[in-house]
């Protein structure tokens, strides 16, 4: 079975999300390994040149080593061919190739999963919102899908722990790391009680792609997605749209008007989402399918305080909410082990280790030299977004890049900008350089 998964891997850091590419090209050859043996000669419809390139390259070595790193840290790798890959997955046409899993990944087709996200700057109302639906969902027996950012992802996560519940994180980078740091002590809770996943190879960076990539398997996972609290222009947007595309059932938090955080999830009710304002409110729907796994009304509604305390106990990143100093925790190691290295210039390739990670302070970007120190290690889109972003005054995401880029693009690239120190997250949606 390894040697298969070696095909699958191979092919994963060529083809990447790809739409249609896994389908097309397993359908003509029959598996990865086919494709490896395959004459890929001459352009191919919905091939990328650059995925040509890596798929004409027979270099297994790459393959060979994340699979040799993943058997040495108890990294399960699952392919498509597989009985435990996730069925729901199976149903998307830009399907991970490979799925990285740490922990033990529940059955979604004797479970229902539900995606809760939302801002990473996240008011007290968010805060509590998005706590009390994760406490209610893991109480009422569903598999909680998240993506464990700093702000609502991490906070619903952590109301499913509380709660006993089970769940589920998708990273956008490798699951040899924490994303953002100081959630290494989430990340191996989660690990305990459910699983941490990536369609990235261990030590794979953070890059702006891989965040809207992450997203379609946050809701491909899912039954349902809900949206806590979002601006109009915001990654959890970008998952509710890929949920409406997926045909998943859409229900948005209902918010404050005129509050920036509010102006995404009312609009989503105005388009026809269903209102959530308990776990509940999205539980229902599953009790006919679910009968002997699905509890209404199986946990009283959390309080602010229960919330906050959540913030300390999980020690979670509460973006700019409590506006407190970060303290991040060291990167995950499992065992110290060296990693396999690759040399490759392809946008999906094996990297390891990842982006030296302090262990005990951020970067913080202020001087000249440690900025450009940090930008020269990120790709090249993301240090243009930042060397176009307004440095006198805070700003929103659709004024940076005077136009250059498409909103998604910025978003990403503000992120990644984020857990690097270079800006710093506002209420409001804004952003300011740090």
């Amino acid at each position: 079975m390894n040697g298969s998964k070696i095909y699958a891997i191979w092919l994963a850091a060529g083809i990447g999300s790809a739409p249609g590419a896994y389908h097309s090209l397993t359908e003509e050859f029959g598996t990865p390994e086919g494709v490896y043996r395959a004459d890929l000669s001459g352009e191919r419809q919905g091939l990328s040149p650059s995925a040509l390139r890596a798929l004409r390259d027979k270099d297994l070595s790459a393959a060979r080593a994340v699979l040799d790193y993943c058997s040495l840290h108890r990294i399960r790798v699952l392919t498509p061919e597989d009985g435990d890959y996730p069925a729901t997955l199976r149903e998307l046409p830009d399907l991970p190739a490979v799925l990285y899993v740490r922990g033990r990944l529940p059955d979604l087709s004797a479970l229902p999963a539900v995606a809760v996200v939302g801002t990473r700057t996240m008011s007290d109302y968010g805060l509590l919102r998005a706590y009390d639906l994760g406490f209610g969902c893991g109480a009422g027996g569903a598999v909680l899908v998240s993506g464990m950012a700093a702000g609502s992802d991490s906070a619903a996560l952590a109301g499913c722990l509380d709660a006993g519940g089970i769940p589920v994180a998708v990273l956008g980078c490798g699951v040899d790391r924490a994303y953002p740091r100081k959630h290494a002590h989430l990340m191996e809770e989660i690990v305990r009680r459910g699983a941490v996943l990536s369609e990235y190879a261990p030590g794979s960076e953070i890059l702006p792609s891989h965040f809207p990539e992450r997203n379609r398997i946050i809701s491909g996972l899912s039954r349902a997605v809900c949206v806590v609290e979002a601006p109009q222009k915001s990654g959890a947007m970008i998952t509710a749209a890929l949920a409406e595309k997926q045909g998943k059932l859409l229900f948005s938090v209902p918010g404050p008007v005129g509050i920036p955080g509010s102006e995404g999830t009312n609009d989503l009710l105005r388009r026809g989402a269903q209102p959530a304002l308990e776990a509940d409110d999205i539980l229902r729907g599953f009790l006919f399918l679910y009968p002997d796994k699905i509890r209404a009304a199986a946990a009283r509604p959390r309080t602010a305080e229960e919330a906050k305390e959540a913030v300390t106990a999980h020690r979670l990143d509460p973006g700019t909410l409590l506006a407190k100093k970060k303290t991040p925790e060291p990167a995950l190691s499992p065992e110290k082990a060296p990693a396999p290295e690759k040399k490759t210039k392809e946008k999906r390739a094996f990297r390891f280790p990842l982006l030296p990670q302090k262990e005990e302070t951020e970067p913080k970007g202020s001087a000249p030299n440690e900025r450009e120190q940090i930008l020269a290690r990120l790709d090249a889109k993301t240090a243009a977004i930042f060397r176009a972003l307004p440095g006198d005054r805070a700003f929103l995401p659709d004024e940076a890049a005077n136009g250059l880029y498409q909103i998604g693009e910025i978003l990403c690239a503000l992120t990644v900008l984020e857990v690097n120190g270079l800006v710093r997250a506002l209420p409001g949606g804004r952003f300011l350089l740090t």
